[in-house]
C-alpha cells in the first residue's frame, strides 16, 4: 500500500456517492489530502485490486481509515461508510489485522461513540482502532476501551500513561515512536515507560504513534532500529 497517496484515496475512486473534495493539511503534519466529499448513497463500485493492495503470499496487516475518520465532513454517518465502503472493500481483501486510523476523535474534547460503536459491529475481521496524533484521554473516559475492536493505538507523545484504564483488556498497540519527529528515541527510555504501562495493560505492542512517512527512510529506518532494542532491553530487564 506504499503506492497510496493517503488513506481515503483508494476508497474515494473506488466508490459511488464519494468523491475527493479539497486540499486540505493533514493535522500539524506538513503534508495534504483530498477530504471526502459525499454526492449520494456510498457504495464500493469495485474492489480494491493490485494497484492498491499489492499480491502476497499470505495474510497482511491492512491500514484503512476508520469509520469516523471517512465520514468527517461528508454529513454521512460512521455506519453509512462501514456498511457501504468498508466492508465490501475488507471482504475483498485477505488481511491478518485491520488497523483503522482514527486521528480526529482524539481531538474531540468530548467524543461521542456510540456512532463509531455501531460502525464496528458492521465490520467483520480482527480490528484495531488506531487513534493517532492526538490525545486519546478524552476517548478513553468516554469509554473507547469498551469499543468492538481487538485493539487500540494510543499516541504516548500526546496522551498520559495515567490515561489508560488500570486492567486493560485489549491489545495495546503503544505509539512510543513519534513519527513526525526525526529525533531518534532512547531504546531503555522506551523499555522503561514500556514496563510502567505494563502495570495497567497486560498486552503491550510498542508502535510508532503514526506513519513513518512522515520522516525521511533513513530516520525511519533508525526508528525502527530503536524499537527493536527497546524490546531486547524489555526482554533482558524482565529475565
Amino acid at each position: 500500500m506504499l503506492r497510496w497517496q493517503d488513506h481515503f484515496r483508494p476508497l474515494l475512486e473506488s466508490a459511488d456517492g464519494l468523491e475527493t473534495g479539497a486540499l486540505t493539511r493533514f493535522l500539524d503534519t506538513n503534508t495534504f489530502y483530498r477530504a471526502p466529499k459525499a454526492t449520494g448513497e456510498p457504495r464500493l463500485r469495485e474492489a480494491l485490486g493490485e494497484r492498491y493492495v499489492a499480491p502476497l503470499p499470505g495474510p497482511r496487516l491492512v491500514t484503512l481509515p476508520s469509520p469516523f475518520a471517512l465520514s468527517q465532513g461528508t454529513d454521512l454517518s460512521p455506519k453509512e461508510v462501514a456498511e457501504g465502503v468498508l466492508k465490501p472493500a475488507l471482504e475483498g481483501i485477505d488481511a491478518e489485522l485491520v488497523v483503522l486510523a482514527e486521528p480526529f476523535l482524539p481531538r474531540e474534547d468530548k467524543p461521542q461513540l456510540d456512532g463509531l460503536a455501531e460502525a464496528l459491529d458492521a465490520l467483520d475481521g480482527k480490528l484495531a482502532l488506531w487513534l493517532e496524533f492526538g490525545d486519546a484521554g478524552p476517548a478513553l473516559r468516554s469509554g473507547a476501551a469498551d469499543l468492538p475492536v481487538e485493539a487500540i493505538g494510543i499516541d504516548f507523545y500526546a496522551t498520559h500513561l495515567d490515561d489508560v484504564p488500570e486492567g486493560f483488556g485489549k491489545l495495546l498497540l503503544a505509539g512510543v515512536l513519534d513519527a513526525r519527529n526525526s529525533l531518534a528515541e532512547e531504546p531503555r527510555e522506551l523499555a522503561s515507560f514500556a514496563e510502567r504501562l505494563s502495570q495497567r495493560a497486560e498486552r503491550i505492542a510498542l508502535v510508532p504513534n503514526g506513519d513513518l512517512q512522515y520522516v525521511s527512510e533513513p530516520f525511519a529506518r533508525e526508528k525502527l532500529a530503536r524499537l527493536g532494542k527497546a524490546k531486547t532491553a524489555t526482554t533482558e530487564a524482565a529475565a
